[in-house]
């Protein structure tokens, strides 16, 4: 009998390729979502789903029911929430076996927690790795797919001066690891570093992007004090957390990468980059 696992946010940009990965891969999948026409549109009709909040805990038990693993891909302001009800739920119900993958960041060490993202994944990780419920904490690097937030109005633009590396990952290399993690016990209670094969510093990257969906744009780099004036003169809070995105990207530690692993693209255990 196939696994059933349940899909938080399932129409999201992590959530949809992980579960459109799952149902390829031979799963049953349950998405709880907010909104069942996108559900249906992103995810087809085999799909079973649960319409309600993610933050409403009858609703979060009534989608936990009778599954064997949860993927968990909500905005970043929610998951400690979420990880803590759900983990108190199964821990209440004695099904402490039902399988979690978190995805966390590459980033989230103790010494970032200065930026609001990472000390809520801390948080989230911590009630998640004490709760006794089954888990796997995956801590990707940066989304290739994820460089379209960068282009604006035919602009590519990112703030300061980037002098780190990333391995780049593809969300499809990382939906099958996610979907890996169900068909085998070796990630079990890990946390594990996920990066692409190949480095690439944020402007040659966005640039890489651009020369393949945006021809003809040149990505560039202005300074971080002008990102923060133009913020304070636009009154954007949207472009102010985009440079502190950036001095983000700049100033924290970042876990190390090891060696490829059986998901066929890179991991690394738990290390900082000293």
């Amino acid at each position: 009998m196939s696994q059933k696992i349940l899909v938080i946010g399932a129409t999201g940009f992590v959530g949809t390729p992980v579960a459109n990965q799952l149902l390829n891969d031979g799963f049953l999948v349950r998405a709880l979502v907010r909104n069942a026409n996108k559900a249906r549109q992103l995810l087809g009709d085999q799909v079973e789903l649960i319409i309600g909040e993610f933050t409403n805990k009858a609703t979060l038990e009534k989608a936990l029911a009778g599954v064997d693993g949860v993927n968990l891909s909500v905005p970043w302001q929610f998951e400690a929430e979420v990880i803590r009800d759900l983990t108190n739920i199964l821990t209440t119900q004695g099904r402490k076996n039902v399988h979690v993958t978190y995805i966390s960041g590459a980033t989230a060490l103790p010494e970032n927690r200065w930026y609001p993202m990472i000390d809520e994944k801390l948080k989230a990780e911590e009630f998640l790795t004490r709760s006794g419920v089954t888990y796997t904490i995956f801590r990707p690097s940066w989304f290739m797919d994820a460089l379209a937030l960068f282009v604006r109005d035919g602009r590519a633009t990112i703030f300061g001066k980037q002098k780190q590396p990333y391995h780049f990952l593809s969300l499809s290399d990382f939906a099958l690891a996610i979907s890996k993690a169900y068909a085998t016990q070796s990630t079990n209670n890990q946390t594990i570093v996920i990066n692409g094969p190949k480095t690439m510093l944020m402007q040659d990257a966005l640039q890489q992007y651009c020369d393949v969906i945006h021809p003809g744009v040149k990505a560039a780099s202005m300074p971080i004090w002008f990102g923060k004036l133009l913020a304070m003169m636009m009154k954007s809070p949207e472009l102010k957390d985009f440079v502190e995105m950036c001095i983000h990207q700049i100033t924290a530690e970042h876990c190390k990468l090891h060696k490829p692993d059986t998901f066929g693209i890179f991991v690394g255990r738990q290390t900082r980059n000293r």
